[in-house]
Parts: structure tokens; C-alpha cells; sequence
């Protein structure tokens, strides 16, 4: 989950190329209810003493440290991904807005805009 629609779109340009786009690729935000933690990475190391990425993730899931983690984002460094965590209790609290379809444009991928 990205900390905003164009983050989103840059990870998934940095991840995919055009042809493993899906069709009818949408926008889902997670609504965080009051009082729910959001873990930053910075802490989970704190708290760890790990910095191996798999490793911090593992635990985290694992020990069920908080419902959301919030990362940085390796392609936009001061924004943030964010990981929900379904082991933790509080994860059924996180509720979902209806999605809303979403048209990557073509020009992204190097093409004109097709008129």
C-alpha cells in the first residue's frame, strides 16, 4: 500500500513492465482507524537490532509488532509504503473506500496517447 495514488504508480512502473500490467487495475485506499499503530522501519530496527529487510519483515509478522509498518519507499525516499500485517489483532479494524478504476496513461510507457 502506498502512501499515495502516484507512489503507487512508480512502484509499479520500477516492478512490472507494460505488458504485466493487469487490466481493470484499480485504486483501493485502507481507511486506519483512530488509536491503530503505524510501526516505522526506524523503530522495528530499534526495537530488533536486525537490519536484514527479510529478516525485520519475518519478526514483524511473526511477533505481531503492529497492524501497518510504515517503509520507505526505495524510488521516492521521504515517502512511504505502507504493510499491513493480517496476523496482528487489530488488522480487521483496517477497513477498505470502494474501489475506483484506475487507466495508467500510455505515455508512461513511452507511447503517445492514443486520440
Amino acid at each position: 500500500m502506498a502512501e499515495s495514488v502516484s507512489l503507487a504508480v512508480l512502484e509499479n512502473l520500477a516492478h512490472m513492465a507494460k505488458v504485466d500490467f493487469p487490466t481493470g487495475y484499480v485504486v483501493i485506499a485502507a481507511v486506519l482507524p483512530e488509536g491503530i499503530e503505524v510501526m516505522t522501519e526506524e523503530q522495528l530496527v530499534a526495537q530488533l537490532g536486525v537490519t536484514d529487510q527479510r529478516s525485520l519483515g519475518d519478526q514483524w509478522i511473526d511477533l505481531r509488532l503492529s497492524a501497518v509498518l510504515a517503509v520507505r519507499s526505495k524510488i521516492v525516499p521521504f515517502e512511504h509504503n505502507y504493510l499491513l500485517n493480517p496476523h496482528h489483532p487489530a488488522f480487521g479494524r483496517i477497513t477498505t473506500e470502494p474501489p475506483i478504476e484506475f487507466v495508467f496513461d500510455e505515455r508512461l510507457f513511452g507511447q503517445p496517447p492514443v486520440r
